[in-house]
C-alpha cells in the first residue's frame, strides 16, 4: 500500500514542500496531484488554500517507516554531525541502520540500552502520527552492533554451559535486559544437559545455567523460557 498524504498552505508549492518535510523525503521522491490551486481572494477576503495529494513513490516501505527515519534523524543530530541512516522494512519491523564514521559509542550505551530507548521513543513519535504501519517495530542498530552482540552473547553462553555440563554446577549470569535474555535462551535453545532459568533480584534479572540432573526422570533440552 503507497503511502499518501494529503497537504495543505498558501501555495501549491508550500504544500508539497511541507509534504516532503514531513515524510523526510525529497521531491524526486514523491508523485503529486494538485486537488485545488488556491488563490488569494479580492483585498485578502475570501482567499483559498491550495491543496495537494502526494504519493511516495517507494513502494517498500510505510509512513510509519518514513516518520520514524525522519525523527530519528532529527535525534540523531544531537549525537553526530555527519551520518546516514538506512530504512529498510520487514512484514513486521521497521529498521533503521545508522553508518557514520564518528564515535558512536554514546549512541549504543552500556549493553545497547541506550538504542532500545531511542526505539521506543521514536516508536511512539512515528506511530502516533502514521495511518500505515503502526503495527510495526522499531529496530534500531549501529553499524551493525546488534549483530555483534548476539554473536558475543551467544558464543559465552555456549562456553558457560560448556562448563557447567562439565562441572556438574550451576552458573548464574551478570543481570541482562530482556533482549539479551532473549538470545540466551536463543543460544541454548538446542543445548543438552543443561536447564536455563531466570530468577529476578528486585529490578534485575539473572538468568541462571543449570546441569540436569541425573537420574531415569532426567528431563531432555532446556526449560521453558520463564523470562
Amino acid at each position: 500500500m503507497p503511502v499518501i498524504i494529503e497537504k495543505e498552505a498558501k501555495t501549491v508549492s508550500e504544500a508539497i514542500i511541507s509534504a516532503c518535510e514531513e515524510l523526510g523525503v525529497s521531491r524526486d521522491g514523491i508523485d503529486v496531484e494538485v486537488l485545488e490551486e488556491g488563490s488569494k481572494g479580492v483585498l485578502g477576503i475570501g482567499g483559498k488554500n491550495a491543496r495537494v495529494r502526494v504519493t511516495v513513490k517507494r513502494a517498500d516501505v510505510t509512513e510509519k517507516g518514513l516518520r520514524a527515519k525522519k525523527s530519528f534523524e532529527q535525534i540523531l543530530g544531537f549525537f553526530l554531525s555527519t551520518y546516514s541512516v538506512d530504512l529498510r522494512e520487514t512484514s513486521d519491523e521497521i529498521k533503521l541502520e545508522i553508518m557514520s564514521d564518528e564515535d558512536k559509542g554514546l549512541l549504543i550505551g552500556k549493553k545497547g540500552e541506550t538504542l532500545k530507548a531511542m526505539e521506543f521513543i521514536v516508536g511512539k513519535i512515528a506511530g502516533r502520527f502514521s495511518e500505515n504501519g503502526r503495527e510495526k517495530r522499531i529496530s534500531i542498530d549501529v553499524d551493525g552492533y546488534k549483530k555483534r552482540r548476539e554473536e558475543s552473547v551467544a558464543k559465552m553462553v555456549k562456553d558457560v554451559a560448556k562448563k557447567v555440563r562439565m562441572s556438574g554446577r550451576p552458573v548464574t549470569l551478570d543481570p541482562m535486559p530482556a533482549s539479551e535474555r532473549k538470545m540466551v535462551y536463543i543460544a541454548l535453545k538446542r543445548e543438552d544437559g543443561i536447564r536455563v532459568e531466570t530468577r529476578a533480584e528486585g529490578e534485575e534479572k539473572r538468568i541462571i545455567i543449570n546441569p540436569l540432573r541425573r537420574g531415569p526422570r532426567r528431563d531432555r533440552g532446556t526449560a521453558q523460557s520463564r523470562s
